[in-house]
């Protein structure tokens, strides 16, 4: 009920780069649904499971650590 949260995977903080999806958008496991800027690098951020996407919590340009949800999935 509560869904699965995507997270980053990098300890420190990252800034959000893109946000591929939207609250309602269908999303397959794999699927690339944001990215992150870590160590002068983009890194996709990808859907740990097939659903729909519930919650869309970050914008463009926020800092983020592994802590804060990107999203939810249900």
């Amino acid at each position: 009920p509560d869904g699965t949260k995507v997270f980053s995977s990098f300890a420190g903080l990252v800034e959000v780069v893109e946000v591929n999806v939207t609250v309602g958008d269908v999303v397959t496991k794999g699927q690339a649904v944001a990215a992150v800027e870590a160590m002068k690098a983009k890194h996709e951020i990808h859907a740990p499971c097939d659903g729909k996407v519930t919650a869309v919590n970050v914008r463009i340009g926020d800092e983020i650590d592994a802590s804060k949800p990107i999203m939810t999935i249900t």
